[in-house]
């Protein structure tokens, strides 16, 4: 099929829902990305200034201007559920060698509508809808929950600024696994009791300066107020005892999870007995009622499907249950279809 085809079969299958098509703004200012995801994306976006100097990146997906758009709608005092699809160019600096800069995604949202298992079964069987419409073949699916490992964690009776050091781990690449490799060394907290008693406003300074004294650049994309807001939790988190060996094992075991979408709730389950977990059990209910929905709507899910507990996403605006999907010898880079 050309790209042409591809896009319009895609396209057809979501509007015969319903949804109401758009074609959302192609700028947005660069604050709505980065408070929402943080400044780990920043390396992706498109970024340039405008004329009156304020800093603007080209829409990195539709996700955004189209809640943008769904916001403007509540506003204006129009209630109710609301969806829409849109088949539109977005834009992303390159992640893997080849990669365009610019592509045509094609999609929908729902707003408004009830957040059930059932009806994200119902979401993710349309997206494979549109998958099958555009003859591909050969299709693996990688699924996850945003809500298990913040259940995990909240059952392991951590430190609340434990607990809290972790869930924003998972947000990050390797982060939980970094930060349970070992705590912070002894330089790590004792600069961040500098940047805590130095204040908001000295702390950057003293950063840069503690950086610059030991001929340490500043390397990647992270900004300095997030690498110091990262410190003093660090920090927080070792002078209120750290992460004990029995909550280690626990998100160990949990970080092992990969499997077979239908084995993920019983795999759970395991691990909340071995462990002595309580207050996990509707989480992993809702795990397995959408599998169950999932499978029974697409029933190649039972054996093409995988669930990893630490799959997930950099935008904090997810919160529950996320998937991607791969095609040939495409890499987990480059899924053809995602939600």
């Amino acid at each position: 099929m050309t790209h042409e085809a591809i896009v319009e079969a895609a396209r057809t299958v979501f509007a015969r829902t319903g949804a109401r098509p758009v074609d959302p703004d192609y700028v947005l200012a660069s604050d709505v990305p980065l408070e929402l995801s943080g400044e780990a994306v920043r390396a992706r976006l498109c970024v340039f200034s405008d004329h009156r100097g304020h800093e603007m990146v080209m829409r990195p997906d539709l996700t955004l201007p189209v809640a943008g758009m769904e916001a403007d709608r509540l506003t204006a005092g129009h209630n109710g559920p609301e969806a829409y699809t849109y088949a539109a160019r977005a834009f992303r600096l390159p992640a893997s060698p080849g990669d365009p800069m610019e592509f045509t995604q094609v999609g929908f949202e729902r707003f408004g509508w009830p957040s059930t298992p059932d009806e994200d079964a119902n979401a993710f069987a349309l997206v494979q809808a549109a998958v099958d419409a555009c003859e591909v073949t050969d299709v693996q699916t990688v699924m996850g929950d945003l809500a298990v490992f913040p259940a995990f964690v909240d059952a392991l009776g951590l430190a609340p600024v434990t607990a809290d050091l972790l869930k924003r781990a998972f947000r990050q690449e390797g982060g939980v696994a970094e930060l349970l490799a070992g705590a912070p060394s002894a330089p790590e907290v004792d600069l961040a009791h500098q940047l805590a008693d130095a204040g908001t406003g000295a702390a950057e300074q003293v950063f840069l300066d503690a950086l610059s004294a030991r001929a340490i650049p500043m390397i990647g994309t992270r900004s300095v107020k997030e690498i110091i807001e990262g410190l003093r939790a660090k920090a927080a988190a070792a002078d209120a005892g750290g992460v004990p060996g029995d909550a280690r094992r626990a998100l160990a075991a949990l970080g092992e999870v990969n499997c077979l979408a239908p084995a993920a709730a019983p795999a759970l389950s395991d691990i909340v007995r071995t462990h002595g977990l309580q207050g996990v059990d509707e989480v992993i209910d809702a795990v397995a009622g959408r599998v169950d929905a999932i499978v029974a709507a697409v029933p190649g899910m039972a054996t093409a499907g995988r669930f990893r507990s630490g799959f997930g996403r950099r935008f904090t605006y997810y919160d529950g249950f996320v998937f991607e999907t791969f095609a040939g010898a495409l890499s987990e880079r480059q899924p053809i279809a995602a939600g």
